[in-house]
């Protein structure tokens, strides 16, 4: 996967989903987190962006999606266990199967995905519990939603792809 460390800082190439289904949005968060963000993971080498959210799909919910196209490059700092990071993400607006019913009939559920660690320049990881869940678009903003511009972005998706630089402070 595409992540460097240098001292306390850390980057990360990052890709991710968004999914809107009756005017919900799909967010998750791992069972250790108290914050959300969307799905997604990071981009292994040589691995184009769209497949990595297709790859990661699957591992996490074990689900088909259908890539529409891309609505955010987004440049991200921001702080997390000590660290800083500086992430470039690829956003994709994405569909599930008609018949993914687990992903379109339930509010909440669960998938899976390697909790990550690093050491001795040594990534290494076990088995983590996922919550997804689908937030009514306007409620986003009384969530701990992560990237910070997301609360209010999801609201007025544009119809061309948007550069965005976002400090989560």
């Amino acid at each position: 996967m595409l992540i460097f460390e240098k001292d306390s800082n850390i980057f990360v190439y990052r890709v991710a989903g968004v999914a809107i289904n009756n005017k919900k949005l799909l967010i998750h968060r791992s069972i250790l987190d108290d914050f959300w963000t969307l799905p997604g993971g990071r981009c292994e080498f040589f691995e184009l962006s769209k497949d990595a959210l297709i790859r990661e799909m699957k591992e996490e919910l074990n689900v088909e999606i259908k890539i529409i196209r891309p609505l955010y490059f987004v440049e991200n700092f921001f702080n997390f266990e000590e660290k800083d990071y500086h992430e470039l993400s690829i956003f994709y607006l994405m569909e599930f199967h008609p018949n993914a019913k687990l992903i379109l009939e339930n509010d909440t559920f669960s998938g899976k995905e390697r909790e990550l660690g690093f050491e001795n320049h040594e990534f290494y990881g076990k088995e983590l519990q996922l919550i997804f869940k689908w937030v009514d678009i306007n409620k986003l903003e009384e969530l701990r939603l992560y990237p910070l511009f997301l609360r209010k972005s999801m609201k007025d998706i544009k119809p061309y792809p948007e550069h965005i630089i976002n400090h989560d402070d």
